[in-house]
């Protein structure tokens, strides 16, 4: 597919791969990623330097993936960014994009059903991210309206012959003598062409003339003769804002949300000048863990305020500090976890992290050691694929008592590969943390 091209997460690709992949002269090619940077909706460190260094870091001989994983589609190129954990991976692309996705569907609550992703895996055809999603829109969107189209009561304001629903007074009296034939009416239908379906049946529009996939194509088709009624327009920021969700069109979410990605990395959303899909992976990954933690583990994981790093502070501006999230019973912390999603390093065969990283997760158990009056151990959790991080197979990686001998460290691997080649749980992960809690209890 020549409009496709995928990096990885920090990946290096030269002017010269991309000329030979994209047929484009490297002025063209420079200018596609100076776009895609900006008009993201991710702002660069320099606002100046935008351009030249938002989702991708432009040099004069190649580009460079930053920590932004999804994708963009620009004058018909595709550029996607993969999750750099499953770069050296010995799997299909298609299945570390399925990783990627089922790694989202954790993190945001996406909705995506295992026997939606396991049809995807069984279509032979480009492993694109774009056409994923397409897909995933496509097949839960027409499952729902099998079940039964969704209708609401509209507003209608129009001119009549005869009264029905409620008169516009205002507007009728200031209507000249020839125009009183008709009447200025207002009421409420009950109709399938409503705001929800418009944006339904847009996203259909688009993604029809966007996919190259025939199973696409075929569900697309299908989505089009059945919203053949529904005003094809537009849809707006503003239209995605107003629609709200009942118990009535609850089901319809996840096609909602699918639809709004799909429109985004399109560019398709009018109003919206950013186009794209992308996300931090340090975000999605400290995301992810709160999900697969709260899901099995039958215990509350809060996400934590901010807290004053100084009790007084004269002259000098207080510093904030916050871990990602504290494992609580009974209203009571018995863990800090903070997610990082980095490599390990190591040092005469053993694990190293970073001073500044160990400073901080001290800092966050000595504070909620000091406030609550007893100690609170704290871990750090990094990811772990074949290829990366694979040299650590045990849960924990290490364990260190800080110089107080109060605080223990633990550092904990998760396996993100078993979002491939199961339902993306690491039950010896889940063990280790729940022994953490165990032996802090009090």
């Amino acid at each position: 597919m020549s409009n496709l091209i995928t990096f990885y997460e920090h990946q290096l690709i030269t002017f010269e791969q991309l000329q030979e992949k994209l047929k484009l002269s490297k002025n063209k090619i420079a200018e596609l990623f100076k776009t895609i940077n900006r008009k993201s909706n991710i702002t660069a460190e320099n606002n100046e330097d935008k351009e030249d260094d938002g989702i991708f870091k432009i040099y004069y001989d190649k580009i460079k993936a930053k920590q932004y994983v999804g994708f963009v589609a620009v004058d018909n190129k595709v550029i996607q960014v993969l999750p750099k954990v499953f770069q050296e991976c010995d799997y299909e692309d298609r299945d570390k994009i399925l990783a990627f996705i089922k790694m989202m569907n954790f993190a945001y609550n996406l909705n995506i059903k295992e026997q939606e992703l396991a049809e995807v895996k069984n279509i032979a055809s480009t492993p694109a991210v774009y056409e994923v999603f397409i897909h995933l829109f496509a097949y839960s969107l027409l499952d729902e309206i099998k079940r039964g189209f969704y209708r609401e009561y509209v507003r209608v304001r129009e001119e009549k012959k005869f009264l029905k629903g409620k008169l516009l007074v205002d507007k009728q009296i200031r209507k000249l003598p020839h125009q009183r034939h008709k009447f200025s009416i207002e009421y409420h239908e009950f109709t399938e062409n409503n705001l929800l379906n418009q944006i339904f049946y847009y996203t259909t529009y688009i993604s029809l003339k966007k996919t190259k996939w025939q199973i696409n194509k075929k569900l697309l088709s299908e989505l089009m003769l059945i919203f053949e009624d529904i005003n094809l327009r537009k849809i707006t920021i503003h239209d995605f804002k107003r629609v709200h969700f009942t118990r009535l069109n609850e089901r319809f979410r996840k096609s909602f949300n699918l639809a709004k990605i799909i429109l985004s990395a399109f560019g398709e959303v009018e109003g919206e000048d950013a186009i794209g899909f992308f996300v931090d992976m340090n975000d999605l990954f400290e995301k992810f863990i709160l999900s697969i933690l709260s899901k099995s583990l039958n215990i509350e994981i809060r996400y934590q305020e901010e807290f004053n790093l100084f009790n007084y502070v004269c002259g000098l501006k207080n510093i904030k500090q916050k871990p990602d999230y504290v494992v609580y019973k009974n209203n009571k912390p018995l863990l800090i976890l903070d997610a990082k999603y980095q490599e390990i390093k190591t040092e005469n065969g053993k694990p190293t992290v970073s001073s500044d990283i160990l400073r901080q997760i001290y800092t966050y158990a000595k504070y909620y050691t000091l406030k609550y009056g007893y100690e609170i151990n704290s871990a750090l959790i990094f990811p772990k694929s074949n290829k990366y991080n694979c040299e650590f197979s045990n849960n924990p990686v290490g364990k260190a008592v800080f110089f107080d001998g109060e605080i223990k460290l633990y550092v904990l691997t998760y396996d993100l590969e078993k979002l491939i080649e199961t339902d993306g749980i690491d039950k010896e992960f889940i063990q280790c943390v729940e022994r953490l809690i165990n032996e802090n209890k009090n």
